[in-house]
């Protein structure tokens, strides 16, 4: 068990050192339980590196299951403890910052209606960190816009929904209450831009290069939607935000979308897990929820999209 749960620490920290203090070892103990392990498979695990080793392919495989292994056990008990407790399940969720705001409550509002006694724990942050946990066992769902072609073959993906990118700015800001606004004007303004890699920031770059204006000053490149929304309510600026996420601040007066088109990304909003890996009873549960969730917030876009088309068509 020690070498599992060794060869588990080295898929997530960088060093022997790191990993054997997490495993409650001693360098000099980890390197010798890798060592044994390297005879006893007859194949070498790791290689010299300067002061440090380095896992071979052999030694990388070999990390990746072991994290699977300890993952799933870690898991198990967290569900069998759970079940002990009069509880059905407990379910680990990491979510990226445009999931947190609309679908993520509506889901666990859904949830706690359907499965009272199922016990969710949910982290926000980096999706690519989020995957890293998954792969290990730490979490059980990823949520948030994913590119499609970075998915990596062991990781599962479903397609939850596709919101629309929106023009956004503060209540205050001069373009807030006009009937239309054309892209020379749009650019005399000053802007918060997405960041960089990011499939907004793409998006929104595809549409300058399409109608040739670019902003005249992008000051601020920012991804934390708290901080900008902030921003644009103490300074004439403008942004790029989802249609749920713009909805749900201008039903708190704090945004107003702008009157031009919209722009799409190449990430949709989805859910992903570990290929291979049966979903618990508690995680099938939240699955389900987030597909009802999507599909109500699908339609009613749908539906608040065609006043808009019919307007657009009588001009």
């Amino acid at each position: 068990m020690r070498q599992l749960e060794l060869l588990a620490a080295l898929e997530h920290v960088p060093t022997l050192s790191a990993a054997a203090r997490e495993a409650g070892l001693s360098q000099p103990a980890a390197s010798k339980l890798l060592g044994a392990l390297s005879d006893d498979l007859a194949i070498d695990l790791f290689e010299k590196a300067g002061r440090s080793l380095r896992p071979t392919p052999a030694g990388r495989a070999l990390i990746r299951h072991a994290a699977n292994l300890i993952g799933n056990l870690d898991r198990a008990q967290a569900e069998i403890e759970a079940i002990e407790s009069g509880l059905s399940g407990t379910v680990a969720v990491g979510a990226g910052i445009g999931a947190c705001y609309v679908l993520m409550p509506r889901a666990l509002q859904l949830l706690l209606d359907q499965a009272p006694d199922v016990v969710v724990t949910m982290r926000e942050g980096a999706m690519e960190e989020h995957f890293a946990m998954l792969r290990d066992g730490r979490l059980d769902l990823v949520i948030g816009r994913v590119e499609p072609a970075l998915v990596d073959r062991d990781f599962a993906m479903d397609e939850l929904y596709d919101p629309a990118i929106l023009i956004v700015a503060g209540p205050q800001h001069p373009l807030a209450n006009v009937p239309s606004v054309n892209w020379t004007k749009l650019a005399e303004q000053d802007w918060i831009l997405p960041q960089e890699g990011t499939p907004m920031r793409a998006g929104i770059e595809r549409i300058f290069r399409r109608v040739k204006r670019r902003p005249i000053r992008c000051m601020i490149e920012s991804s934390s939607i708290q901080t900008n929304v902030s921003l644009m309510n103490a300074r004439d600026m403008l942004w790029v935000l989802s249609e749920d996420i713009t909805a749900y601040f201008e039903a708190l007066s704090l945004l107003k979308r702008l009157p031009v088109e919209t722009l799409r990304t190449t990430a949709a909003l989805s859910v992903v897990r570990m290929r291979g890996r049966s979903p618990s009873n508690a995680t099938s549960r939240l699955l389900d929820c987030l597909h009802q969730v999507a599909d109500t917030i699908s339609a009613d876009s749908r539906m608040a999209a065609r006043p808009s088309a019919a307007r657009s068509g009588a001009e």
